[in-house]
């Protein structure tokens, strides 16, 4: 499996799909895992902040 890059770009851009779902279990994990890979780019750590960004979309795609 192909990780998502971790920039802010691909933070923000999944954060934005993910505010276009209805609330519910799918959600609220991707909203967790948006806020480990923010904490994750934050300490530098880019391999767990990409597998924590693909966790989030592949979460948004559970809707």
């Amino acid at each position: 499996m192909h990780g998502a890059g971790c920039s802010g770009a691909n933070l923000e851009k999944t954060e934005t799909a993910i505010e276009g779902m209805a609330d519910g279990d799918a959600r609220y994990t991707a909203q967790r895992e948006i806020a480990a890979a923010q904490d994750a780019l934050l300490s530098g750590k880019m391999a767990a902040c990409s597998v924590h960004l693909t966790k989030a979309m592949q979460a948004g795609m559970a809707k």
